[in-house]
């Protein structure tokens, strides 16, 4: 899969070394760059996504669309650099030190998170794209652990999303046994959202987010932190959460818009706030 989109979204772009930055029409899309390394995550990428991440554009955006160049997503980590480092556990600690606050960042945002997940999936790739909020892949794709092959154990929130999408014994079985998913399987199991054509991988993830993009932003960050905060907490706290973020997001432009346009039957028109 090639996701290269600069084309599509003209309005304005940043390169970094190890990614892409581009955005328009309310999206902000983030291109892993190193294709030669299936997108391998070093020290530099890590700290070019927290930078990303913070861009305005990207901060403004009303849907984030991450996606990978080249035939692969993400294979975590660049064991290769890794290696050449005299400390290891200690620049481990650095790559994941920017990872994690870029993740967080994303996670944060009201904008809904899209991922293109094609070709090889695993180790902090898996975990990224474990993140999404809609995450595509396409016939072909696999999704793997690998951390108990090197010794290691996740990182990029792997094992705290994957639990809670394909539940305890499926995230074991891949964790510790090694499965790994197709991409028909993935879908089955609720990792992903979607599965498409090989080749068309690009295009659906562009149609998502557009669509994600000329919607309510506000009230789909908050209906995501609802959804994520679900599982850990009792049925009375959630209630109370639910019912003042109702009123929170009732006063927004968008649902008296959302509304008028329902009693009036016509199209809503979302601003994002």
């Amino acid at each position: 899969m090639t996701v290269t989109t600069v084309a599509e979204l003209p309005l304005g772009s940043r390169e970094f070394s190890t990614i892409r930055v581009t955005w328009g029409g309310g999206v902000a899309h983030i291109l892993l760059d190193r294709p030669e390394r299936r997108n391998a995550i070093d020290l530099t990428l890590a700290r070019e996504l927290l930078d990303a991440v913070h861009l305005e554009p990207v901060a403004r955006a009303r849907c984030v669309l991450l996606s990978g160049a080249g035939a692969h997503f993400c294979v975590g980590g660049d064991l290769k650099s890794f290696r050449a480092q005299p400390d290891i556990p200690g620049h481990l600690l650095e790559v994941t030190s920017h990872l994690h606050a870029a993740l967080a960042r994303l996670v944060a945002n009201d904008a809904p998170l899209v991922v293109a997940a094609g070709g090889h999936v695993a180790g902090a790739g898996l975990g990224v794209a474990c993140l999404a909020d809609v995450l595509l892949t396409e016939e072909g794709a696999t999704f793997r652990s690998a951390y108990a092959a090197l010794g290691l154990t996740p990182d990029a929130a792997t094992s705290h999303q994957l639990p809670q999408l394909v539940g305890l014994r499926r995230a074991q079985r891949m964790t510790l046994l090694g499965h790994v998913l197709k991409a028909e399987e993935a879908v089955e199991w609720g990792l992903c959202t979607e599965v498409v054509p090989a080749g068309r991988l690009a295009e659906r993830a562009r149609q998502v987010a557009g669509q994600l993009a000329a919607g309510p932003t506000r009230a789909f960050g908050e209906s995501a932190r609802l959804l994520r905060a679900a599982s850990r907490r009792a049925l009375a706290e959630h209630l109370e959460d639910e019912s003042t973020t109702l009123r929170a997001t009732a006063r927004t432009t968008d649902a008296a818009e959302g509304i008028a346009a329902f009693v009036e039957r016509r199209p809503a028109a979302f601003q994002g706030h």
